[in-house]
């Protein structure tokens, strides 16, 4: 069944509060119970969610898309590419949490489900206290020592030499190119990644000077999924980063991917429909309750 089918889509254009433009597409359910926003990862288009987001509509969860500020469809006219990392998750995801807040009644519940970066960047919007449930896929500190030897060498590799050189004398970092992810995204924003990479704590070392009071006030239910094919999101890091949310309600699951019989999942493998019966089901279920 294709989940697309029957589901009304519509395209908003809407400010960040610094002005940047964003795109972000809604997903209308007939009758909406709640509301998913869905943060995406580094270098992955707001339709890399489409079926996904598609899937919950006809949950009865209406679903909205987006591009962080200088990839895919949200890209400025006027100096696209001068992007801090940190902007994605205090002006980007802020942005779409206001619009949905202010889209729908009061009584409404506001999810986000955060992929890779996306939940990463989660605390440092300041309407992320006002989110009712969190979901994380495939979210993890990714600190290159924490892999086992041969994926961290290639990891440092990644941090230390192949983002520093292709992004020191481009707007772009080839992303699409490296196979890295679906599109380009701005090398100014690739070589901050590397930077907090380097670190144990990654975005959360205090050198990074980042407002990380957010992280602190996040209470909610948090669903965090990982997956046992996932090579660039090992339990370790992920374990690591559910550390920095204290007060969260997490409920920490580890799938196994060959159990379910379907194919791999991988870092991003979650959002391909052979997983609507199985693990999508669990997410809309969790979240409804």
């Amino acid at each position: 069944m294709n989940p697309l089918t029957d589901i009304q889509t519509f395209v908003r254009q809407i400010a960040a509060p610094d002005g940047y433009p964003l795109s972000a597409t809604v997903y209308q359910s007939t009758a909406p119970e709640a509301v998913l926003i869905i943060a995406p990862a580094v270098a992955a288009p707001q339709t890399l969610y489409r079926h996904f987001a598609a899937f919950m509509a006809g949950q009865g969860v209406d679903c909205i898309t987006f591009d962080y500020r200088g990839t895919a469809n949200s890209l400025a006219k006027n100096s696209p590419y001068r992007i801090q990392l940190e902007d994605w998750g205090k002006q980007d995801i802020e942005t779409i949490i206001r619009l949905a807040r202010t889209s729908y009644a009061d009584k409404t519940p506001v999810h986000l489900l955060g992929h890779s970066i996306g939940g990463q960047l989660l605390g440092l919007a300041p309407s992320s206290k006002e989110l009712s449930r969190i979901v994380h896929i495939a979210v993890s500190a990714p600190y290159w020592r924490r892999w086992p030897l041969k994926m961290s060498l290639k990891m440092l590799l990644l941090g230390k030499a192949i983002i520093p050189l292709l992004s020191a004398f481009r707007a772009q970092f080839p992303s699409n190119v490296l196979g890295l992810g679906k599109i380009n995204v701005p090398s100014s924003a690739t070589r901050q990644w590397a930077r907090w990479m380097s670190r144990p704590e990654y975005l959360f070392d205090p050198v990074f000077k980042l407002d990380l009071t957010g992280y602190q006030q996040l209470d909610q239910p948090l669903l965090a999924i990982g997956f046992s094919d996932d090579e660039l999101a090992p339990p370790i890091n992920i374990d690591a980063l559910l550390d920095q949310f204290p007060e969260a309600q997490i409920t920490r699951e580890q799938i196994d991917v060959p159990g379910l019989g379907v194919g791999p999942a991988g870092h991003a493998g979650f959002f391909k429909a052979r997983f609507q019966d199985s693990l999508w089901q669990k997410v809309a279920d969790w979240l409804m309750r």
